[in-house]
């Protein structure tokens, strides 16, 4: 089965701008596969927040994006018990110990005029669209958040994030994030 998520990939990696490509579907992924496993299948992988793998697969769907190509990746995201700040000392530590470490795959796609995030969680399916990637750089690092508001700024998402009032809100997904 490894190897099957490895062919796959590396197909999957020699298509992924400027075609449509055909994907591993999610319930097809081998139990056990590993962040290893994803580090070297090539994909885009980020370890608690931070990426740590496929900054070149990264690089190349900006590219295409901006040059208004359709593209798509593969996103992993790695979460484990330290990186979100849980000791054993955490009340909540027992509980959720069994949880982690945990990762979430996504596909991003461009189709030439839209992003779509496509993920599956606890068998469901979802799918979000946004109109802009944008770029944001400040002293933690930099980061791009899918948006549906050209103008949005870090700051008016982030506030929107945090406010408690109905309609602050601002729609985005972090799709990237590389600290400094």
């Amino acid at each position: 089965m490894k190897k099957l998520l490895i062919i796959v990939t590396c197909l999957l990696l020699l298509s992924s701008c400027g075609t449509s490509i055909e994907r591993v579907p999610y319930d097809e992924i081998p139990q056990g596969s590993s962040l290893e496993d994803a580090k070297n299948d090539g994909l885009v992988v980020y370890e608690d927040y931070d990426i740590t793998a496929g900054q070149a697969v990264w690089d190349e769907f900006v590219a295409e994006a901006e040059s208004g190509n359709p593209c798509e990746i593969r996103l992993m995201f790695y979460y484990t018990l330290e990186g979100q700040g849980i000791t054993p000392k955490h009340e909540q530590y027992e509980e959720i110990k069994d949880d982690y470490p945990g990762f979430y795959i996504q596909d991003l796609s461009f189709d030439g005029s839209i992003y779509k995030m496509y993920w599956v969680e606890e068998e469901q399916e979802y799918t979000r669209e946004y109109k802009y990637l944008k770029r944001f750089e400040d002293s933690v690092g930099i980061r791009y958040i899918l948006v549906n508001d050209k103008d949005a700024t870090w700051e008016q998402i982030v506030k929107g994030a945090l406010s408690s009032q109905i309609g602050d809100g601002i729609a985005f997904n972090t799709v990237y994030s590389n600290k400094s």
